[in-house]
């Protein structure tokens, strides 16, 4: 009966459209703020500034500004565009009182 049950959910699991599985909300950087650990998201805004090490930059919308972790390898055009909107996907990540977006993907839009 158990093995049932877990074949029957496996093949929803497989019949729901990658979407589903992996939902993304798109926020504001306010919103990101109050979100919990791990949530996926998507923020819309100009790279401000570097935000330390190489790695970290702060992203701003009109709601504020978060610190964005962009790994070089998520760049879509492998550049850094401090000055330029881009588009970020990644989740939340809370830590020592802090909220910064752990950034998959990242690109510029116009």
């Amino acid at each position: 009966m158990m093995k049932k049950i877990l074949a029957t959910a496996l093949l929803l699991a497989c019949s729901l459209p990658l979407s589903a599985l992996a939902a993304t909300k798109t926020v504001t950087v306010k919103e990101a703020k109050t979100l919990r650990d791990d949530t996926r998201v998507v923020l819309t805004g100009k790279i401000v500034s570097r935000a330390g090490d190489d790695d970290h930059y702060w992203l701003q919308d009109s709601t504020g500004k978060i610190r964005i972790d962009v790994d070089d390898d998520d760049w879509e055009d492998n550049h850094v565009a401090i000055g330029k909107k881009v588009r970020v996907v990644g989740d939340v990540d809370k830590n020592d009182r802090r909220t910064e977006i752990e950034v998959d993907h990242i690109r510029v839009v116009h």
